[in-house]
């Protein structure tokens, strides 16, 4: 085994090798998970992964294991996300998850950051116990869903448009819960034109939309307004969605203190497959 020691961010790394290195740590994940370039930095783009606060561990130009950092802002920079953490099956067993955090989270607090938020399956015990050696702290549970969209017929009383530049401060409003960094209107908007949204109306007024990453059918985001809930609009997004793009979609991040949204997707076909722990750590 090569131990590593090289530890530096990922500026000079092209998407290629990042996503070389991404699809091997994770050719033998819980959930299997291979990303071409394009689609790794449609990633990059709408989770505002940025290379100058992402970590990599080196054998020579090789990446050995990395952590992908996306930022609140990109000015200044208050709060980094996790995007993705992997390290090569042959540079496994050397606690390098711990040793990349132990060097950048001092480096980090000098820039001014305050707070890493990050998601990790509720089964992969080894990662949750690097990322908790390294402070990470449980904050929430979240559920997440895949299936085949059964939702029936689109009532007549419900029209659905197509909106690239949506009124986000108004539809953040049909939010019940706080979504995941991946599921925020800001990240949807860096995402475009990768992600479709699509709002319903009844009466010319606005009463839900959806969000969904065309080329995965990842549903970013969905939300009825409160005055329009059991009327069928959230049946009505899903398949005009699915209709459009395609029957098979999943969604992630489901805060389990929002039951009802996870009984709302099941009704509509989609299966709960998996939990996330999303875990922070104050700097």
């Amino acid at each position: 085994m090569i131990y590593l020691n090289d530890f530096h961010d990922l500026q000079d790394q092209t998407t290629e090798d990042i996503c070389t290195a991404f699809n091997e740590a994770f050719s033998d994940y819980l959930v299997p998970l291979q990303l071409t370039p394009s689609i790794l930095e449609q990633k990059m783009k709408g989770e505002n992964l940025q290379r100058a606060y992402s970590i990599g561990a080196f054998d020579g130009d090789t990446i050995g294991a990395f952590i992908l950092h996306g930022t609140d802002n990109s000015e200044h920079p208050k709060e980094l996300y996790n995007g993705g953490t992997g390290v090569r099956p042959a540079h496994r067993g050397q606690h390098l998850v711990q040793k990349m955090y132990d060097k950048f989270i001092p480096v980090y607090r000098r820039q001014g950051i305050e707070k890493i938020t990050l998601e990790v399956i509720s089964t992969n015990l080894p990662a949750i116990k690097a990322y908790t050696n390294s402070g990470f702290r449980k904050s929430r549970i979240f559920h997440c869903y895949k299936g085949t969209i059964t939702a029936g017929e689109i009532p007549a009383e419900i029209i659905i448009k197509e909106n690239d530049a949506p009124d986000w401060q108004q539809l953040a409003a049909f939010m019940d819960m706080k979504p995941g960094w991946s599921n925020t209107p800001e990240s949807i908007l860096r995402e475009q034109p990768y992600t479709g949204i699509w709002e319903a109306f009844i009466d010319g007024q606005p009463a839900g939309y959806i969000a969904v990453h065309r080329d995965t059918r990842r549903i970013r985001n969905i939300a009825v307004h409160p005055d329009f809930r059991r009327r069928g609009v959230g049946n009505a997004l899903l398949r005009h969605a699915a209709d459009t793009l395609g029957d098979t979609m999943s969604i992630i991040n489901i805060d389990e203190n929002s039951p009802e949204i996870g009984k709302f997707l099941e009704q509509a076909g989609l299966k709960f497959y998996l939990s996330q722990y999303e875990m922070t750590i104050a700097l």
